[in-house]
């Protein structure tokens, strides 16, 4: 007995020990001072960051003595069992917040700058956590069982939220779950640092499991545990269907801001502000929506569109060209942040691309991560904008059919086909795809032998398929091809399976290679790569192609937090450092709109072979426009539901998650969309149009989507 306890002790003891060494060989820094006032704790915090690693070393030993420890059956072990079931929520609380914080006066954001008191908060964040340790302790009716089920839990969530938030941005949102298959598929391509805040909470939940695998009362009798867990049961789910509500939100003082996810984590606790996005779930109507209104709607845009376009659609709408459109994995310019100097230009061809065709920026709704949304966005002309923040479309708002610009093209007799040089199950490609209008869909499986970079089909590689489909094709068939890469996905740390891939492209102003410059440098040289290939392909067609061919290529976001803050940190936008977790762009100013929105800029080009004349109107628009302009400037039949967004573009020019952009240029918070009477009807026309296409299937009016012919 006693040999056993020492064993375990010891592996405790060096696991604990590893962690550590592994913290310290990642070299990452104990995060900087948060908020926006200093506490009496702060002083706490600077000592723990300057003597973190000796700290570690001493908690490692105090793990493997504590788990040594033995309590015994008798009155030290009473009150052991007693302290430890009052405190041991309360510390998991803390211990819960401290991950997603990095530093140790974890309460004090807690409801910061709202109109309820810290307390309120606080009570709130406690019962949940008394309640979640009370239901599984009456379940299992043993003390030591459900106290310990209800940490590794806690602190499991903890540690999964911690690496989502470092490798997304933004914390996890209830309709993660649909998304587990692709989380599956991604997660080992990510480079897991241990972090040293995220150690330190974790030796917190280590404490916690040793003091509760220490309790030793139990519940003998049965109807009193069955009482217990049905009264602890009944009560969490009165508490959490409360928060769904908005009288009962703001009784708690939950913030409710919607696009800073992190900032509302923080200041509601995970869980409370984790549990309040369930009511997301569950679109709500537009004011005024009807199937009816949505057909006046369309009818009132298609008669303002063709007044104004008909002619000159007639004469070009039979040229049909073949359309390929290019989602291009994290593609961006990151000089829309400001100037900042590199070793050489990363993307030539692109920029040379952009003087001679229609391009410009897209506004996108996501940063990071959540790559489908703008491939929904592009492809249906719906936004995000009107959905629940963080929700993935593909998941949680397609079970059947639903129109696009595929399924319109289709119509029109093009052959379509989606391409992902990736897991087919990623967002559940392979299932949307076939309801969203493709004929086809083509995952890793059919890119065999294609060019790598890193660990990933190379856009090289990728455009080899495109061109090899395109070749393919029967004799007058037109072809529609959207592409989305794989080249440029996140993590850009350097890891065993890059296969020789370096940075080439260097920050020349960077006064250290920190981690993160690095990983910023080698983003950067995937941005090269992916220039060139492009590059490839549109001289591929230039020589080699007469049929008319349109090429558009686009990206999805940004990259992560984490390379971006190295540029704002170049070009002196630490106010506006990262744009998920940023509560500037809660106060609505211009200034911080727009210097958040710059986080959401994905450069774009449509190329094309038969002269179609440059655009000059269309320098920033936002994804949910770009199929139909592409369809515009390549002579193709518009439906009205894409005619509408081409008249609500020369109003609204960017329509995006985290703010809209009117014709004047200014940027305008969802949260102030009532003040701006003039734009509020279109909005709202807007989202009743999307609506009815996206979430009320059973009484869609096919004919706005396309799955009638308009008449001209």
């Amino acid at each position: 007995m006693r040999r056993g306890r020492i064993v375990r002790s010891f592996l405790l003891m060096a696991l604990m020990l590893v962690l550590t060494i592994l913290a310290m060989r990642a070299g990452t820094a104990f995060p900087a001072q948060k908020p926006q006032e200093r506490f009496v704790l702060d002083d706490l915090v600077d000592l723990i960051a300057a003597y973190k690693a000796g700290i570690c070393i001493v908690l490692s030993i105090l793990c493997g003595l504590y788990m040594y420890l033995s309590i015994g059956r008798g009155l030290f072990s009473k009150i052991h069992t007693v302290v430890a079931a009052v405190l041991i929520p309360a510390l998991a609380f803390l211990i819960t917040e401290a991950y997603g914080r990095g530093y140790w006066h974890v309460g004090a954001l807690l409801s910061y700058k709202t109109a309820a008191p810290f307390s309120s908060m606080f009570l709130l964040n406690m019962l949940l956590f008394y309640l979640f340790y009370l239901f599984l302790t009456f379940l299992f009716g043993n003390f030591r069982t459900g106290y310990c089920t209800a940490s590794a839990i806690l602190m499991a969530v903890a540690i999964v939220n911690f690496y989502v938030v470092q490798f997304r941005g933004s914390p996890i949102v209830p309709w993660d779950l649909f998304s587990i298959r692709t989380a599956g598929n991604v997660a080992a391509e990510y480079e897991y640092a241990i972090y040293w805040q995220m150690l330190l909470a974790t030796f917190g939940f280590v404490f916690l499991l040793l003091f509760a695998g220490k309790m030793n009362a139990k519940l003998r009798i049965l109807p009193l545990r069955l009482i217990g867990c049905a009264a602890a049961l009944a009560a969490l789910i009165f508490l959490v269907s409360g928060l769904q509500k908005e009288d009962v939100k703001s009784f708690w003082g939950l913030d409710t801001t919607l696009f800073t996810p992190n900032v509302r984590y923080a200041k509601n606790g995970f869980w409370p502000a984790f549990l309040s996005n369930l009511s997301f779930l569950n679109v709500e109507k537009p004011e005024g929506y009807s199937p009816g209104r949505a057909e006046e709607i369309a009818g009132e845009a298609q008669a303002e569109y063709q007044e104004k376009h008909g002619a000159d659609l007639s004469d070009t709408d039979n040229r049909k060209p073949n359309i390929i459109i290019i989602m291009n994995e994290a593609f961006s310019d990151l000089s829309v942040l400001g100037d900042f100097r590199t070793s050489e230009d990363y993307m030539p061809n692109f920029r040379s691309l952009m003087e001679d065709y229609t391009s410009g920026y897209l506004m996108v709704s996501v940063k990071g991560g959540n790559t489908a949304n703008t491939e929904y966005e592009c492809l249906s002309g719906d936004t995000t904008a009107f959905l629940p923040p963080g929700c993935v479309v593909f998941q949680q708002y397609i079970n059947g059919e639903v129109p696009t610009a595929a399924s319109w093209l289709k119509e029109q007799g093009y052959t379509t086909i989606g391409m992902h040089p990736y897991n087919g199950s990623g967002w559940e490609r392979d299932r949307v795809y076939p309801l969203m209008g493709f004929d086809e869909f083509l995952d890793l499986n059919d890119f065999t032998g294609a060019d790598k970079l890193r660990n990933y089909v190379s856009d090289r590689g990728a455009y080899d398929k495109v061109i090899r489909t395109f070749e393919s094709k029967e004799e007058g068939e037109r072809q529609f091809i959207f592409l989305v890469t794989m080249q440029n996905h996140s993590g850009y740390a350097p890891k065993s399976t890059d296969n020789g891939f370096t940075e080439e492209v260097m920050l020349t102003d960077a006064p250290l290679q920190t981690p993160d410059v690095v990983a910023a440098e080698r983003y950067l040289t995937l941005m090269k790569y992916s220039d060139r290939a492009f590059g490839e392909l549109i001289d591929y067609f230039e020589k080699n192609v007469d049929e008319p061919t349109v090429i558009v290529m686009f990206g999805d976001h940004e990259p992560g937090d984490y390379i971006t803050d190295v540029i704002d940190d170049l070009v002196g936008n630490e106010s506006f450092a990262t744009a998920s977790d940023n509560s500037g762009a809660s106060d609505s100013t211009q200034e911080s709109l727009e210097d958040v929105q710059k986080h959401y800029l994905v450069p774009y080009v449509i190329w094309n072979n038969f002269g179609a004349e440059k655009r000059n109107d269309a320098d920033l628009i936002s994804s949910n426009y770009l199929c139909p302009l592409i369809l515009e400037s390549a002579g193709i039949e518009l439906n009205p539901y894409q005619q509408f967004l081409l008249e609500t573009r020369e109003k609204i020019p960017a329509v995006a998650a985290g703010a809209w952009v009117d014709a004047d240029g200014a940027y305008h918070s969802w949260a102030g969309k009532e003040d701006d009477t003039e734009n509020t009807k279109i909005i709202n026309d807007y989202h009743i149009l999307q609506y009815n296409h996206l979430n009320d299937p059973k009484n869609r009016v096919d004919s706005i989507f396309g799955s009638q012919q308009t008449e001209k």
